[in-house]
């Protein structure tokens, strides 16, 4: 992919995000501990990946793409737990949560990274 179009992914999962985070009403906790914690780290996990494998197959600089991608995963994190809070009825801002988003966001980054490095070395 060339240009913009390489950011279609990322979009269609900061969309997904902003559904599942902001628009679609709570359901019932669940009987797991912490399970929504593993969704939130599974969802940036994604949203991290995505930011960065397109950086990373550009070949910029380590310090860009993680500056980068974990920026604008940290700013939507925080973005979307205060939106939470502030305009939800069935939601409430949690700081377990944004953490869950960084680290998740972190690993699909490394992910991303491990990934273009391996296939590198194949090819």
């Amino acid at each position: 992919m060339m240009g913009w179009q390489r950011w279609w992914p990322a979009l269609a999962w900061w969309l997904a995000s902003v559904w599942l985070l902001l628009l679609k009403p709570a359901g019932a906790p669940s009987g797991i501990p912490y399970f929504d914690k593993l969704g939130h780290f599974a969802l940036f996990l994604l949203g991290g990946l995505l930011l960065a494998w397109p950086r990373w197959r550009a070949g910029q600089p380590a310090a860009v793409v993680w500056r980068t991608s974990l920026g604008l995963c940290l700013l939507w994190a925080l973005g979307s737990e205060a939106a939470q809070g502030l305009f939800t009825a069935t939601r409430s801002a949690e700081v377990g949560d944004a953490l869950a988003d960084l680290l998740g966001a972190a690993a699909g980054i490394h992910l991303a990274y491990r990934a273009i490095a391996w296939r590198r070395r194949r090819v």
